[in-house]
């Protein structure tokens, strides 16, 4: 490893390799001496890293090959130098991994290795410190593994607090809900039938609020017009569903939450399926291979969903709204305006369907 790095001379590299190029030969090299815990072979790479913006990738790189060594210490030790590394570029947003992103990885790498050592009340500092600099996205998975070390720590009522904290993202579900219950047992007692009430409150708050949140939504936006063919090649025009509710949804064959989210927009279909005011439309963007129609057939008939898919194969649509990432639902009224946006997919199949049959009653 040391000859083929020291094969290019210093004038080459500054020529052919950016100092951000080249910090990622000396992690690489340093990540391979970890495998091996040649200890002064990493610390020597690992002090010519320059770039301060990508150490904290490189140092969780390193951390990843301590860990698949076994070495418990040195994985915390660079998990903890990542983490701290991003802090000050958290509001960077590189073409490639995002600081922020790097930060909940190591979050979750450096639980996992304090999990091991039974070190719950630092993990706990950690996520509890860091957890509100991480993507939205990422937050309710950080809170939930707080959860996770506060039950360790015979924490349970913080434990339940934080749960609650998760369902309220909607990125709870049956895995949540059964560990709320075994915390509520170690706190209570084996009093079950309590914790049925105790759940079904806070579910009813929950929903209640959520209710409360989106009936004041002043999102009103003129919705893009558009033009798009199915999957039968019928041309199908925005336009000519004014007078109707019209919900949308972005997606990919490859995008795994669209697809986790698909089972719950079956049974949004079927609770309309009379409802002849009520339109759904399924926007596949973001593909390149021209065949796609096919497999997307056979994927729809195997699950039997009956979507109506619309082809957006130049991108174009999904620019006009400005989607950075599927799955995108947006629900227009019977005016043609926008009147709720989401991203992603958390919750329960059940609560997916309820909050946008409560979205869809207010566009009416």
């Amino acid at each position: 490893m040391d000859s083929v790095y020291k094969s290019y001379s210093p004038a080459l590299l500054r020529d052919c390799v950016s100092i951000s190029k080249l910090d990622d030969i000396r992690s690489y090299i340093a990540a391979s001496y970890a495998y091996y815990h040649n200890q002064a072979k990493v610390e020597e790479y690992v002090s010519q890293l320059q770039y301060g913006p990508e150490k904290g990738n490189q140092y969780f790189r390193i951390a990843r090959s301590f860990e698949n060594a076994n070495d418990l210490a040195q994985t915390e030790r660079f998990a903890k130098l990542a983490a701290d590394s991003v802090m000050g570029y958290l509001e960077l947003n590189p073409a490639g991994v995002s600081p922020a992103s790097i930060l909940a990885s190591s979050l979750v790498l450096l639980t996992e290795v304090l999990e091991k050592q039974r070190k719950y009340e630092e993990a706990i500092r950690w996520l509890t410190d860091r957890t509100e600099y991480c993507s939205a996205r990422n937050r309710a998975g950080l809170l939930s593994l707080k959860a996770d070390m506060l039950v360790k720590a015979a924490k349970y009522k913080e434990a339940l607090d934080t749960y609650t904290a998760v369902l309220k993202a909607r990125a709870g579900g049956k895995v949540v809900e059964q560990k709320m219950k075994q915390a509520y047992v170690a706190w209570h007692g084996a009093d079950t039938l309590g914790f049925e009430a105790y759940l079904s409150d806070i579910k009813a708050r929950i929903a209640h609020e959520f209710s409360d949140s989106i009936s004041k939504s002043t999102l009103k936006s003129k919705a893009p017009l558009f033009e798009l063919k199915d999957l039968d090649g019928k041309i199908v025009k925005l336009a000519d569903y004014l007078g109707k509710v019209v919900v949308l949804d972005f997606w990919a064959t490859w995008c795994v939450p669209c697809k986790a989210s698909f089972p719950a927009m079956q049974k949004a279909i079927n609770k309309y399926s009379a409802d002849t005011s009520v339109v759904f439309l399924f926007i596949d963007t973001w593909e390149y291979n021209d065949s796609m129609e096919k497999e997307i057939k056979e994927f729809l008939s195997k699950k039997q969903y009956t979507f109506r898919v619309l082809r957006d194969r130049k991108d174009e649509v999904v620019k006009q709204y400005g989607v950075d990432g599927v799955p995108a639902k947006f629900v227009i009224d019977r005016e043609g305006y926008i009147r709720f946006s989401m991203k992603g997919f958390n919750g329960t199949d059940e609560e997916s369907v309820a909050e946008l049959a409560e979205m869809i009653t207010l566009s009416r």
